[in-house]
């Protein structure tokens, strides 16, 4: 692996202090496997366990802190069939016989029912799996967060090795495509809450927009800014300021121009954009010109750390993902 920021290196140091469980219910993809070594060689994960759809993994290449179990496994398909029927019957929700079998089979939602009975500390998936088919998963098994009702995705934007203090998350930028008021207010208290768990850092949230405090009058500033409130009556100690755009947010003397009573400016870290276009798009933006590493999707809003992938991710990619969620089980 290239050299590691002092971020990455910061969760590897946490890891190895307090090393984690960890599920892969996508074993079978050789990245999968490559993360499960890199994982043990940075002494991160105490254990890992790996889902097969086919059945079968080159034992040889594991350890004793690694077990495989196939998704096939009639104990495991009837333990998931169980808890998915009363998850069901909790909500009200009534599927056929044939929809909860098809289901009980997935390796997904297999993992899920195995982090809800606290057999490991984080699931990461999606390097093969859809988004939409992880969230469903996650959401049916682990469920959402006490006093959340959105499930988002984050993405944490590290410059360490240039700036300890360039380390920043960007939400929502893979899951939630145009956020009500009530949706801000949620994914920004889950990034602030991720922001913390991962940097130690307080988080100072800046809900973005085109507009600073009134300076365009238009339903998309006006959202931000209800946002913005809301967020601040419901956690008054976060520190929060919106709407504002991103310079003002950013850059203390512009922030202090346009919004000269803010807090905000020069020294906000988590930036909660208007939409998942605006949030997609700048990360990756983040990511390309200035050279940032990107770390995410970070689903949010769940009852316990269940986690997406791009399906593009490289081994290197699904381990810091791992040691990610790990962190945010604690």
């Amino acid at each position: 692996m290239p050299s590691m920021s002092p971020f990455i290196q910061s969760l590897v140091e946490k890891c190895r202090a307090k090393p984690g469980r960890v599920i892969l219910p996508e074993g079978d993809d050789q990245r999968v496997i490559e993360a499960s070594k890199l994982l043990l060689s940075w002494g991160a994960a105490i254990e890992i366990k790996l889902i097969n759809s086919t059945g079968s993994v080159k034992t040889s290449i594991f350890d004793t802190r690694v077990s495989s179990c196939s998704s096939k496994d009639p104990a495991i398909i009837q333990e998931a069939r169980a808890d998915y029927e009363k998850h069901l019957e909790s909500r009200n929700k009534v599927l056929s016989p044939d929809q909860i079998d098809k289901l009980a089979e997935s390796p997904l939602v297999q993992a899920g029912n195995m982090l809800y009975h606290d057999q490991a500390d984080c699931v990461v998936a999606g390097c093969v799996a859809t988004t939409a088919d992880v969230i469903r998963a996650a959401i049916s098994t682990v469920g959402l967060a006490r006093g959340i009702r959105t499930v988002s995705g984050s993405f944490i934007m590290d410059r360490t090795e240039r700036n300890p203090d360039e380390i920043f998350i960007f939400a929502d930028c893979g899951v939630v495509i145009e956020p009500t008021v009530d949706q801000l207010v949620d994914i920004a208290k889950s990034s602030s809450e991720t922001f913390f768990k991962l940097t130690g850092k307080n988080p100072v949230v800046a809900f973005l927009s085109f507009s600073t405090k009134g300076s365009a009058d238009h339903p998309a500033a006006e959202k931000m800014r209800l946002a913005a409130q809301k967020f601040n009556l419901k956690y008054p100690t976060i520190e929060s300021d919106g709407e504002l755009q991103f310079d003002a947010a950013f850059t203390k003397d512009v922030g202090l121009r346009k919004s000269p009573k803010s807090t905000v400016p020069g020294r906000a870290n988590c930036f909660i954009f208007p939409t998942l276009d605006a949030g997609n798009i700048a990360y990756k933006i983040t990511q390309r010109l200035a050279g940032f590493g990107a770390y995410g999707p970070i689903l949010q809003g769940l009852n316990k750390p269940y986690s997406d992938l791009s399906r593009g991710a490289t081994p290197e990619d699904i381990a810091i993902s791992a040691m990610i969620n790990i962190l945010r089980s604690r």
